[in-house]
């Protein structure tokens, strides 16, 4: 019985650039090693922005060579980080795999709760906070395959982020990598140890060999003039990069924050996870016999770069077409080492981003969107609440007794102990609350949690349902306009929003057991689970919401 069962019952290589890996033509077997790529804040549009300097062996590999869904959409409204991971491998939304958001409020413990916290694990390599999968209430293709296999699959996943590698590895991964400071660290959930390779790795100075480099373009500077100017006051600095190539790293000191903010937010990181991913590959064997092993994969970086420079800047081309020469790398990698017959690899992304408001109104004046606080909307909710029921008495679990008890957009979670105090109905509130959030300008939509109930009772599977789990849910769900920024500084961007552009992703997928082409029509994020389980021939994910992409299979 797995881990994930019996919770619920009781150095490096470094290889060729050159010929570009292809797929030979033949009979579909079943793959001996799948890859699976998330590339955290890629927009479905870079891979035609951009594609004219794409390399035959990365991205093109895919694009040519694969099957390429160029409809493919996230259905739920909150397009976050860890809901978007949650999805990708378990084939099912947040109403049903309960991960709402990057972080929610706990009205049990009335704290934050971040989604892969664990109190009852703690980090191995550094730190004592632990992380693992327990706030993932299903089960992923990983778990189902460990299941299907008695064990002998692997599962190893490496990411940037510990939410993106975990989310998915799932429960019964062997092992789920992420960076801490400047190690790759995993949990005591995994292991009790680091095996011997990590050790390894770690003292190399594998991060370490970056401080002081220079970040700069790869290509000459003429060829980003089609994303606009370099320097624009709106984008923000990461590590001291300032907002203009050339981007220096700093050094390592005592306190490394600052070297570590620009590395994690640069195309260095990614070069780091793709040399350890292929370390990983040759120590533990992956994809060597007829049980398939999983990989999973997961570029953090390329998000960090969207969020301070925004997806119209030189540094996300910049990092997108790095990202393509990597993917080049590791596929021509897994060629030699594997076969590229005997590998199956599907690439995608968590979400995408909106562009800079002010990168907009710089290119058309007359263009919708901007910044908007979301203090502002709590306020009003704070204040509409305090004109009709007056101030909270005071429980003992916050200093200042507010009835509007945690804001993280696009939830406000409402103080049931003081409503309580005060015998006054949640619906009531939750509605009081909702005509002053609706009144907010810039606020599109507005929906209480009793309403949200209503929906989930119905099976309605509206983009806000689909986001939506009662335990952790808010009470109040709120949309902005598209392109309104929830941002009260001038600077960067963000995602979460359940426009087009924080939805529409790439779906990309090489495999012998596939039938290449362009497929144009809509299909859901959550359906590569299922899609992914019938290639391997194994049930698909416990609570999966998706469907099987027959369109593409023989």
């Amino acid at each position: 019985m797995t881990r994930f069962c019996r919770a619920f019952v009781g150095s490096v290589l470094v290889l060729f650039l050159g010929a570009p890996a292809t797929l030979p033509a033949q009979a579909a077997a079943r793959p001996r090693l799948v890859v699976v790529i998330s590339i955290d804040q890629f927009r479905a549009d870079y891979l035609q922005r951009f594609s004219k300097y794409f390399g035959s062996g990365g991205f093109n590999l895919l694009l040519r060579q694969g099957a390429n869904f160029t409809q493919a959409y996230y259905q739920h409204s909150v397009t976050q980080t860890c809901p978007g991971h949650a999805v990708i491998l378990t084939g099912s939304y947040a109403d049903r795999n309960g991960i709402v958001a990057n972080t929610w409020f706990d009205t049990a413990s009335h704290k934050a709760e971040y989604c892969s916290a664990d109190t009852a694990a703690r980090l191995i390599g550094v730190g004592s906070e632990g992380r693992s999968p327990r706030n993932l209430l299903v089960s992923t293709v990983g778990d189902e395959l460990k299941e299907a296999t008695k064990g002998r699959s692997r599962v190893i996943t490496v990411a940037g982020k510990d939410r993106s590698a975990i989310m998915l590895g799932g429960h019964d991964a062997d092992a789920a990598y992420w960076t801490e400071d400047t190690l790759f660290v995993s949990s005591t959930y995994y292991m009790k140890e680091l095996p011997g390779w990590v050790q390894r790795f770690n003292t190399s100075g594998e991060v370490s060999k970056y401080q002081g480099l220079v970040w700069d373009r790869l290509l000459p500077a003429s060829d980003y003039a089609m994303v606009g100017p370099d320097d624009v006051a709106a984008e923000r600095e990461a590590g001291g990069m300032g907002r203009t190539f050339p981007h220096l790293l700093g050094q390592i000191r005592s306190s490394s924050a600052t070297f570590l903010e620009g590395f994690q937010t640069s195309p260095f990181e990614n070069e780091l996870i793709v040399d350890f991913a292929i370390k990983a590959i040759t120590e533990e064997s992956l994809g060597q016999d007829d049980a398939p092993d999983l990989l999973g994969i997961g570029f953090s970086a390329n998000d960090l770069v969207g969020h301070s420079y925004g997806p119209d800047s030189h540094e996300m081309m910049d990092i997108t077409i790095r990202t393509d020469r990597l993917l080049q790398r590791f596929f021509g990698f897994l060629a030699e080492r594997i076969g590229l017959e005997h590998v199956a690899i599907v690439l995608t992304s968590d979400h995408g981003v909106p562009s800079l408001p002010e990168v907009r109104h710089m290119r058309d004046p007359g263009a919708t969107g901007g910044r908007i606080d979301p203090a502002v909307i709590a306020g009003a909710a704070e204040q509409a609440l305090r004109a009709q029921y007056g101030t909270p008495r005071r429980p003992g679990f916050v200093d200042q007794p507010t009835w509007i008890i945690y804001q993280g957009w696009p939830w406000l979670y409402l103080n049931r102990e003081a409503l309580r105090d005060r015998r006054i109905d949640i619906a009531e509130a939750e509605r009081i609350a909702q005509r002053a959030v609706q009144r907010v300008p810039g606020v599109v939509r507005a929906l209480t949690a009793t309403e949200l109930q209503r929906e989930r009772a119905s099976n309605s599977r509206t983009r806000e349902e689909l986001s939506f789990y009662p335990p952790r849910s808010g009470n109040v769900y709120y949309e902005l306009a598209p392109y309104l920024v929830p941002e009260a500084k001038p600077q960067g961007t963000t995602h979460g929003a359940p426009w087009e552009y924080d939805t529409h992703v790439p779906m990309l997928w090489l495999s012998s057991g596939i039938r290449p082409g362009n497929y144009g029509h809509s299909v859901g994020v959550a359906d590569l689970a299922p899609t992914l389980s019938a290639l391997l021939g194994i049930p698909p994910p416990s609570a999966s919401q998706g469907r099987v992409l027959k369109e593409m299979l023989p």
